[in-house]
C-alpha cells in the first residue's frame, strides 16, 4: 500500500518496540512524523505486534505513561487506539492495555477512545465478544469495566437483556446502559417492558440507569416513553439526591425527545434543587437549557434560573450559564428583555443581584435589551415596582437602568408617568450627564410619543448644569488629597475586579499567551516551526479606551444615595 511521507524502516521499528516499548515507541516518533506518516506506522506496528516472536504490548507502560502529559499523551492515544483494532493479541492482556490509557486519559473528553477501539476489536471477530461476555460472568473486573461498551458495539440486545434480568449488580448495569444505546428493532417493546421493571427497583441505581436507558431508547425512536416512565420518574425525583438530579439534566440535554410533558417539567423542578457544589450536573444543566431555548421553551428556563439563584443564596450565578444567557439573547429580539423583567418582578435578591451582575456594565452605547409591552405586567402599581427595582439594581449602567421606565412610559399605564419620569430624573438624570442625556436626547428626537415628558427632563437637568456651572471653583467644595487618593485607590481596585472577571468569561483567555508590556508600541512574540526553528513575530499595538462616568450624587450626597438605592432595591411587591 503506498503511503506519503518517509518509508518505514520495520527492522528499526522492531528493535524499538523491544528496547523502549511500544508506547514509548509511538511517543518517540513524535508530533510531526505521527501526521505525515500515520497510516503506514499504524500498519507497520500492527505487523511486528502481531508476529510470533513480537514484544508485549505493555512492555514499560507503567513507565512510558507516567512520562507522557497532556496534550502528548492524547497524541499517543490517537495512535494507539488506531492500531488497537488491528492487534491480535491475548484479550486479558488487551483489556488491561485499554484500561491503563482509559485511566490516564482521566476526566478528559477524549479517554474513552481506547474504550472505542477496544469494542472495534471485538467486532473483528465474533468470539471475542462471547469471550469477554464469558469473562463478566465470572466477576473478572476487566472484562465488567469494558462490558458496555461491547454490548453496544455490538449491538447486542439479546445478551445486555440477559445480563439485565440476571442478579449480578455490575453487569446489570452496564447492560442496562447499553439497551438505551443499541437500536432494538422488534425487541423494543420487550426492551421498554424489562427497563421499566428495573425502574420501578428498589436500589436507587438500578432505577436510575433503566429510567435513563428507557428514554433513552424511546427518544432514538423519536417518540415518548411509555407512561410508566414518568410515574417512577416522579418517584425517583422525589428523593431530590444529587444522582436523580443529574440524570434529570441528562433526560433534558441529551434524551429530550423521549420525554413527555410531564416528565419534562418533572425533570425541571428537580433541577432547581441542585447542590452548587455539583458543579458537573450545573455544566450539563447548562448544556439542557440552552437546548430548552432553543425548542421554544425561554419561559421555563427562566423561572428555573431564578429557582436556582434564588435557592443557593447566590452560588449559583450566570457564570456557570453562558451559554444559556446568550441562547435567551438570540432566540428573539426581546427574549432577554422579557426575561429580565420576569427575574425583576418576581425573583428574589440573590437572582436580581445576578442579573445586575451579568448585564450591567461599563462602555455600552445601547442598553443590552427591548423591553416588549406584551412583557409588562398589567397592573399600574407592578409596573411602577418593576421601574424601581430597574433603577435600584443597575444605576451603575444608567443605560441599562432606563431602558425599563423607557418602556413603561411607552406602553403602561399613564396614571405611573410622572412617578416613572421622576425615577429617571432623580437618581439617574441627577447622578449622569453623559451617554444617558445623549441617549434621551436621541430617543426625543426619533419622534416618540412620551416625548413631551422627557424633553421636560432634559431642560430641567440643562438648568442643573448651568447653575452648578463655576462651582468647581469653590475651594470648600474640592475634596481633600486624601479623599482623592481613596478613591483613586477603590477606582483601580474595581478595575481589577472587572478585568479577572472578563478573563474568566472570555473563550480566548486559555488559548492565548499572555503578555504584560509597560512600554513600548510593539510586542514580539517567539513562534516555534515543525523544523525546529524559531522566529519571532511582531505585532504592532493600537490604543483603545473606554469611557465611564462616576455618578454626582456618589460626590455630593453619597449617604443620601446609597439609602435611595437601597430602599428600591429591598421594597417589597404589593399584594396580587
Amino acid at each position: 500500500m503506498a503511503t506519503e511521507g518517509t518509508p518505514i524502516d520495520e527492522m528499526e521499528l522492531a528493535t524499538q518496540l523491544r528496547t523502549r516499548g511500544l508506547v514509548r515507541t509511538v511517543a518517540d516518533r513524535g508530533y510531526r512524523r505521527l501526521n505525515d506518516n500515520h497510516s503506514a506506522l499504524v500498519e507497520a506496528l500492527a505487523t511486528i505486534m502481531n508476529a510470533t516472536d513480537a514484544p508485549s504490548i505493555d512492555l514499560h507502560i507503567k513507565e512510558a505513561l507516567a512520562e507522557l502529559e497532556g496534550p502528548h499523551f492524547f497524541l499517543v492515544q490517537h495512535v494507539l487506539c488506531d492500531l488497537i483494532p488491528l492487534l491480535n493479541v491475548d484479550q486479558g492482556v488487551l483489556l488491561a492495555f485499554v484500561l491503563r490509557l482509559v485511566d490516564k486519559g482521566g476526566s478528559d473528553l477524549a479517554a474513552g477512545a481506547p474504550s472505542e477501539a477496544f469494542g472495534e476489536w471485538t467486532k473483528k471477530d465474533p468470539t471475542r465478544p462471547s469471550k469477554v461476555y464469558e469473562a463478566a460472568r465470572t466477576g473478572e473486573k476487566l472484562a465488567l469495566r469494558q462490558l458496555f461498551t461491547v454490548l453496544r458495539m455490538n449491538a447486542d440486545a439479546e445478551q445486555a437483556l440477559m445480563f439485565a434480568r440476571a442478579d449480578e449488580r455490575e453487569p446489570k448495569l452496564a447492560a442496562i446502559s447499553a439497551l438505551g444505546a443499541i437500536e432494538l428493532g422488534e425487541r423494543y417493546s420487550e426492551v421498554l417492558d424489562t427497563l421499566l421493571q428495573g425502574a420501578a427497583s428498589e436500589d436507587e441505581d438500578t432505577a436510575l440507569r433503566s429510567l435513563e436507558s428507557g428514554y433513552r431508547a424511546a427518544a432514538q425512536r423519536k417518540a415518548s416513553a411509555p407512561a410508566g416512565f414518568d410515574e417512577e420518574l416522579e418517584r425517583a425525583l422525589q428523593t431530590r439526591r444529587p444522582f436523580a438530579i443529574h440524570m434529570a439534566a441528562n433526560l433534558l440535554w441529551l434524551h429530550q425527545e423521549g420525554l413527555t410533558e410531564d416528565a419534562i417539567d418533572l425533570c425541571l423542578d428537580a433541577l432547581a434543587d441542585v447542590d452548587p457544589d455539583n458543579t458537573g450536573t450545573i455544566s450539563h444543566i447548562d448544556h439542557a437549557t440552552y437546548q430548552l431555548v432553543a425548542a421554544g421553551r425561554a419561559e421555563d428556563v427562566v423561572r428555573l434560573l431564578g429557582e436556582m439563584f434564588d435557592r443557593s443564596k447566590g452560588r449559583i450565578t450566570f457564570d456557570a450559564f453562558q451559554s444559556t444567557y446568550h441562547a435567551l439573547k438570540l432566540a428573539d429580539a426581546d427574549g432577554l428583555g422579557k426575561a429580565v423583567v420576569y427575574w425583576l418582578l418576581n425573583g428574589g435578591t440573590h437572582t436580581r443581584s445576578c442579573v445586575a451582575s451579568q448585564i450591567c456594565g461599563i462602555g455600552i452605547d445601547d442598553p443590552p435589551f427591548s423591553i416588549p409591552t406584551a412583557s409588562l405586567p398589567p397592573a399600574p402599581s407592578d409596573q411602577l415596582f418593576l421601574c424601581r427595582k430597574a433603577v435600584g439594581w443597575f444605576f451603575i449602567d444608567p443605560l441599562t437602568a432606563v431602558a425599563i421606565p423607557l418602556a413603561v412610559l411607552r406602553g403602561g399605564s399613564p396614571e405611573i408617568a410622572n412617578d416613572v419620569l421622576d425615577l429617571i430624573y432623580d437618581p439617574l438624570l441627577l447622578s449622569y450627564g453623559g451617554k444617558l442625556k445623549k441617549y434621551l436626547e436621541r430617543y426625543f428626537a426619533e419622534g416618540e410619543a412620551i416625548g413631551s415628558g422627557i424633553s421636560e427632563l432634559l431642560a430641567r437637568k440643562t438648568a442643573l448644569q448651568d447653575a452648578m456651572e463655576g462651582i468647581e471653583r469653590l475651594v470648600e467644595l474640592r475634596p481633600s488629597e486624601s479623599h482623592r487618593e481613596a478613591e483613586r485607590v477603590r477606582w483601580n481596585e474595581e478595575m481589577e475586579r472587572g478585568l479577572e472577571q472578563g478573563r474568566r468569561k472570555s473563550v480566548l483567555d486559555d488559548l492565548v499567551t499572555k503578555q504584560y508590556i509597560l512600554y513600548g508600541r510593539s510586542s514580539l512574540t517567539p513562534i516555534t516551526t515543525g523544523e525546529g526553528t524559531t522566529h519571532l513575530t511582531e505585532t504592532k499595538m493600537k490604543s483603545f479606551s473606554i469611557s465611564s462616568e462616576i455618578p454626582l450624587l456618589n460626590i455630593v450626597d453619597p449617604v443620601g444615595l446609597d439609602h435611595m438605592l437601597l430602599r428600591l432595591k429591598l421594597e417589597q411587591r404589593g399584594q396580587r
